[in-house]
């Protein structure tokens, strides 16, 4: 076993005021390691991260194109966004396009990240709903699935057919079982597996191609709309947001909580 390793210090004036210690890998095309520091084969949970993998079944199964889903609402299955209206509006508005409320989501609610929305709210005195939820996007996705496959309403639980699909595409791309889950912020089944599986999962992603067969077709259609829409994949002032748009190549990027970070690069 490799211990974690110094990723990151943080220097105030002479002295290096505080380390922060992980493990990294990158993955080549096959899902081979390139490069690690640490130990890869650390059982990790993604947590948000893993929100592409997730959203696979929604595309690959016909039901985003059968509900003619753009890429703006993919990107926002795939989000971890701030609850601003422009993520809120659109997850209302596909929310109606379904037929459903509010109340049909599994995610809890929280108070919005964007401030400026939060403190409108707060002085409004307002309370939040579930569409606030950074996992809303993710939510309407299980939604959408699950509706097109009229499968019964509690969607979260681990034993309901939308999550054994989603452990399916997860340990498909991972390339390993995964030995456990934990139970996510927004109530969902986050799915274990090693650092190298998530890596192994990001290269599939960034090597998948159009056409080849329908998880990669999903896989492309889902990384190119988190590309050309990264606010709706998490809001101003963002990691994910703000890395995406400085790339001067079409890389998607995705936060986890805990620390969690990958990404994909399709391109030389």
């Amino acid at each position: 076993m490799t211990d974690a390793v110094p990723l990151t210090e943080i220097w105030r004036g002479p002295m290096a005021e505080s380390v922060h210690r992980g493990h990294a890998v990158i993955c080549d095309a096959s899902g081979n390691v390139v490069e690690a520091w640490g130990n890869p084969g650390a059982t990790v949970l993604p947590r948000s991260s893993a929100k592409m993998i997730q959203a696979l079944p929604l595309v690959e199964s016909g039901a985003a194109k059968a509900r003619g889903l753009t890429d703006e609402h993919l990107a926002l299955a795939c989000a971890s966004h701030n609850g601003a209206a422009i993520h809120t509006d659109r997850v209302r508005a596909w929310l109606n396009d379904l037929g459903l409320s509010d109340d049909d989501f599994r995610c809890g609610a929280h108070l919005p990240k964007d401030n400026d929305t939060r403190h409108a709210m707060i002085c409004a005195d307002e309370t939040p709903c579930q569409v606030h939820n950074n996992c809303s996007g993710k939510h309407a996705g299980f939604l959408t699935l699950t509706q097109h496959m009229g499968w019964g309403p509690e969607y979260v639980a681990p034993d309901h057919p939308m999550q054994k699909a989603c452990l399916e595409a997860f340990e498909n791309v991972t390339g390993e079982d995964s030995p456990c889950y934990g139970i996510d912020g927004c109530s969902a089944p986050n799915f274990a597996t090693t650092l190298h599986g998530m890596g192994r999962a990001m290269a599939w992603f960034a090597n998948a191609q159009d056409g080849r067969n329908a998880r990669e077709t999903a896989a492309v259609r889902l990384w190119q709309a988190m590309v050309a829409h990264p606010a709706l994949v998490a809001g101003e002032t963002r990691a994910c947001t703000e890395l995406m748009r400085a790339c001067t190549e079409p890389v998607a990027l995705k936060t986890g909580a805990e620390a969690f970070f990958c990404g994909d690069h399709s391109g030389p």
